[in-house]
């Protein structure tokens, strides 16, 4: 059982150099997963505008507003995972990954 939670350990800790791009990961992995629901989100607010308003809006949502949220996000999640307890980040971010793949396949992304 010890042999067990040294790997685990050293797991974690390969993890640990890894944290901001893991972080990365799960909140592109967010944007994917829900970003349609936000693309009809702002279709709702801007189909009664003009045609060059709603491109430009779309535009400015892709680059702006999507790079905005990973750059405001990742930040945020890597401390957030930082706070996990050494012998449970690995199992914690394979949960966090099934969890998206189980809400991916809710939203037919898979």
């Amino acid at each position: 059982m010890n042999i067990i939670y040294e790997l685990n350990l050293q797991l974690a800790q390969h993890m640990n150099t890894y944290l901001s791009d893991i972080a990365l990961a799960i909140v592109a992995t967010c944007l994917v997963v829900y970003g349609g629901n936000l693309n009809n989100f702002i279709k709702g607010l801007v189909s009664k505008w003009i045609f060059i308003v709603r491109v430009l809006s779309f535009i400015l949502m892709c680059t702006f507003g999507y790079g905005l949220l990973t750059v405001w996000l990742q930040p945020i999640l890597e401390t957030v995972l930082r706070y996990i307890p050494q012998p449970y980040l690995p199992l914690s971010i394979m949960a966090i990954f099934g969890v998206l793949g189980v809400l991916a396949e809710r939203n037919r992304h898979l």
